[in-house]
């Protein structure tokens, strides 16, 4: 793992209380989420459960690399966040607890097939977020640009090293960018798209930059999930979110109990924990986060997209979740895109 993937490891902190007396021991968590929430998240665990609880803050490519390079040595009990497919892979490499929460059963109906399949034994699905774009509608109106509806509109020309998009070795997202893609155009047509999309990329960089350089007008569009736009929007900064014409691409987030956990039972009470209504309302209703619940009793704020409103991609996450199809295809990437200029 490169030193670059290593840093991103942001942010560790401990929380105790002695309120609320009804487990004990440890917990540590690799979060995947936003800084703020996995911090809100993890105090909130530990004040109810009477639990010492910490978290290790990383990119879900980080996380991956770890739980394979700790997998002799596991230096954490739980993974909550990032998308799906890569906790898949871990599965599938052995990195994984087997554990069913009940609280699966609460499940939005639309995800219900994919929980009760083999890799639900290991993971659970948290959240859903959409994939889509981010302008930033005043730097687009200074290149006198008008906004993109479409993934062809990113290759315009006018638009040269004003598109960024996350580096797909430390983030998740253009994982799941990819996969849309191939499962939309096929894989052929669609690294030829992103060939051509390189001469307009300015840098690939972290998930959480992508946003934060787009409110600040260091690039005019970028690729993400769609919830982070809305946040920037509601901070002030000139940004709006565009779902692309036609069907739409989708993430969902896991969590996943690592294998050999030093705290099992503390793990299998916060995963319970996380899929409930309660903690699923907690980003969006705190943190101003607004992914999806999954939950189907959860409350979802209006600034959140309805699962139920939109056409998605039907992703083949038996494909898309096996270590095997995640490595080639960030090692096609990194050799026809990143090395290739």
């Amino acid at each position: 793992m490169t030193k670059l993937l290593i840093s991103s490891l942001l942010f560790a902190t401990s929380l105790f209380t002695t309120t609320d007396a009804k487990a004990e021991g440890r917990l540590t968590i690799y979060c995947t989420v936003q800084n703020n929430v996995c911090e809100d998240m993890t105090k909130q665990f530990s004040q109810k459960y009477n639990v010492d609880a910490q978290f290790i803050h990383g990119g879900t490519g980080t996380i991956l690399g770890k739980l394979k390079a700790e997998s002799s040595n596991p230096q954490a009990d739980i993974w909550y966040g990032g998308t799906i497919e890569p906790h898949f892979q871990a599965g599938d490499l052995g990195l994984l607890e087997a554990y069913r929460s009940p609280l699966q059963a609460e499940i939005l109906p639309q995800f219900k097939s994919l929980v009760e399949s083999e890799p639900g034994k290991f993971t659970s699905i948290a959240y859903m977020l959409v994939l889509g774009l981010g302008i930033n509608t005043e730097k687009l109106a200074k290149l006198g640009i008008e906004a993109p509806q479409k993934w062809e509109d990113l290759l315009d020309p006018r638009l040269k090293s004003e598109v960024q998009i996350p580096d797909p070795r430390s983030s998740g997202t253009t994982y799941t960018f990819i996969t849309t893609l191939s499962t939309l155009w096929g894989e052929d047509k669609t690294f030829d798209y992103l060939k051509k999309l390189d001469n307009n990329i300015s840098q690939y960089v972290k998930s959480t930059l992508v946003t934060s350089n787009l409110s600040r007008g260091e690039s005019a569009v970028t690729v993400g999930f769609v919830h982070g736009y809305a946040t920037e929007k509601e901070k002030g900064a000139p940004v709006e979110a565009i779902i692309p014409e036609g069907k739409v691409g989708y993430a969902l987030g896991g969590v996943s109990i690592i294998k050999n956990a030093r705290n099992l039972d503390n793990a299998k009470l916060f995963m319970d924990w996380v899929l409930s209504k309660e903690a699923q309302e907690i980003p969006w209703k705190k943190h101003g986060v607004y992914q999806t619940p999954t939950n189907v009793n959860a409350e979802v704020a209006p600034q959140s997209i309805k699962a139920d409103t939109l056409e998605f991609v039907e992703i083949d996450y038996k494909k898309a979740g096996s270590s095997e199809e995640g490595k080639r295809l960030i090692d096609k990437w990194l050799a026809e895109i990143k090395l290739a200029k």
